[in-house]
C-alpha cells in the first residue's frame, strides 16, 4: 500500500450537534443552552421566537437552559409580559449583530435601570444577545445573562462565539418549527381518519401494515376474516392470506388509479376490501368495511344536505338503511298514506323520483362517511 498524505477529522462541535438534534428531540434545546452557558460563563440562556404586534413582541416559542427552567417555579412569568428589550424600536437596534444593553437602549432611557433592577431580583446581571429575522414576520432572539453576583463581563471571545452560533440557531429553530408543524398536522389527520365509518390501512404489497385508523383496528380483530398479527395482515387460512397478497402484488404494478376488490371470509362476518396503490414506494391504501355493517345516518346531516324537515329526514334515513315505506309507517305509528305524502315531499326536494335513486343519493353523500352523534344540525 502506498504511503500518502493523511488527515485527522476535526472534533465535532458538541453544541451544534445538540442544536440540530433538538429539532427531533426538543429536550436537547435545553442541553444546547446548558453548553452555551458553560462556554460563556452565563447563568441563563433563553431563545425566543416572536412577532411584533403594535410595537411589542408577541412570543411564539421559547427554549431555556435548565437553570432558568428551574427558576420559573419561583418566577413563572419572568419577563414574558413586559420586557422592554423586546420593544420594536429597541429590539431592531440589535438585528443581525451581537449586542448588549448599551446598544439597545438610548442614553438616559429610564427603562434600562428599571429592567436591571427587576433582573437583579431574578438573580440576573450582565446581558448579551443576538436577534435575527427568520422569515414570515418572525424574529429569533437569544439572551444570555451572567449572575448578578458575577462581576466579570462577556468578552470578545464570547461575542464571536455568539456571532458564529446565530445562523445555526436560526436554522435549528426553523427545523424545529417545521417538524413540530408536521407532527401536529399528522396528528390532526389521524384524528380525522378515526372519524370515518370504515377502516383505512396503509400497507406494502407484502401485507405489512404501516398505519391504520381506529375503525380498521376494530375490524381486524383476532376472530375476524382479516386479522392483524404483529404488523402483518393475514386471512383465516394460508389460502386466504395468499389471495390477499397476490392481489396487493398485482395492484402494486397495475396502472395508476386501478382499484382491486376482495371479499375476505363468508357470511355475516365477511369483510369487504378495496385496495389501490397510493403512489408511494411500495405503499397501498386499503379501505375495509364489514359486510353486515349497519349504516347509522345522522338525521341532522340529512336535514342539512337535502333541505328536509326532521320528519322527512327520519323517513329518508329509514329508506336508506333498508326499510320500506310500510315498515316505516308501522314503526312510527302513522298511516301508510301519510308516509307516502312525506316521501313525495322528499322526492320533490331532492329531484329523485325513484326510491332506489334516493337511496343511492344518500349513500353517496357525506352523511354516509363520517361517524358522529347523529344530532348535529349545524348549518
Amino acid at each position: 500500500m502506498r504511503n500518502g498524505p493523511s488527515a485527522y477529522l476535526s472534533k465535532p462541535d458538541e453544541l451544534l450537534l445538540d442544536l440540530y438534534a433538538s429539532a427531533a428531540q426538543p429536550s436537547r434545546w435545553t442541553q444546547s443552552l446548558d453548553r452555551l452557558c458553560a462556554t460563556t460563563g452565563a447563568c441563563s440562556a433563553v431563545v425566543q421566537a416572536f412577532r411584533f404586534e403594535q410595537g411589542q413582541a408577541h412570543i411564539l416559542w421559547t427554549a431555556r437552559d435548565s437553570r432558568t427552567l428551574a427558576g420559573l417555579a419561583n418566577e413563572p412569568q419572568g419577563l414574558a409580559d413586559d420586557n422592554p428589550r423586546l420593544n420594536h424600536r429597541r429590539a431592531l437596534r440589535g438585528l443581525d449583530r451581537v449586542a448588549g444593553d448599551e446598544v439597545l437602549f438610548e442614553p438616559g432611557d429610564e427603562a434600562r435601570p428599571m429592567l436591571q433592577q427587576r433582573l437583579a431580583t431574578l438573580g440576573l446581571g450582565r446581558f448579551i444577545g443576538t436577534l435575527q429575522d427568520v422569515g414570515r414576520g418572525m424574529y429569533l432572539g437569544l439572551a444570555l445573562h451572567r449572575s448578578v453576583t458575577d462581576f466579570e463581563d462577556f468578552n470578545e471571545q464570547h461575542a464571536n462565539r455568539l456571532a458564529d452560533l446565530a445562523p445555526h440557531l436560526g436554522q435549528a429553530f426553523l427545523l424545529t418549527e417545521q417538524l413540530t408543524a408536521s407532527v401536529e398536522r399528522d396528528e390532526r389527520l389521524r384524528e380525522l381518519m378515526d372519524c370515518l365509518r370504515f377502516g383505512i390501512v396503509l400497507s406494502d404489497d407484502k401485507g405489512c401494515v404501516q398505519w391504520s385508523n381506529r375503525h380498521a383496528l376494530a375490524l381486524l380483530g383476532a376472530d375476524s376474516a382479516l386479522t392483524l398479527r404483529g404488523e402483518s395482515l393475514h386471512g383465516r387460512n394460508a389460502a386466504e392470506t395468499q389471495r390477499l397478497l397476490a392481489e396487493l402484488a398485482r395492484l402494486r404494478v397495475a396502472p395508476a388509479q386501478t382499484v382491486g376488490y376482495l371479499r375476505m371470509g363468508q357470511g355475516t362476518g365477511a369483510l369487504h376490501v378495496a385496495a389501490q396503490a397510493s403512489g408511494g414506494a411500495g405503499a397501498l391504501v386499503l379501505v375495509i368495511s364489514a359486510a353486515d355493517q349497519a349504516l347509522d345516518l345522522p338525521l341532522g346531516a340529512l336535514e342539512n344536505l337535502f333541505g328536509l324537515t326532521p320528519t322527512e329526514a327520519r323517513l329518508l334515513g329509514a329508506l336508506a338503511t333498508g326499510s320500506s315505506v310500510e315498515d316505516y309507517a308501522l314503526q312510527r305509528g302513522v298511516s301508510v298514506g301519510t308516509a307516502r305524502v312525506q316521501l313525495k315531499q322528499i322526492q320533490a326536494k331532492t329531484g329523485q323520483h325513484r326510491q332506489s335513486d334516493l337511496v343511492r343519493l344518500v349513500l353517496s353523500s357525506a352523511a354516509a362517511h363520517l361517524s358522529g352523534s347523529g344530532n348535529s344540525r349545524g348549518r
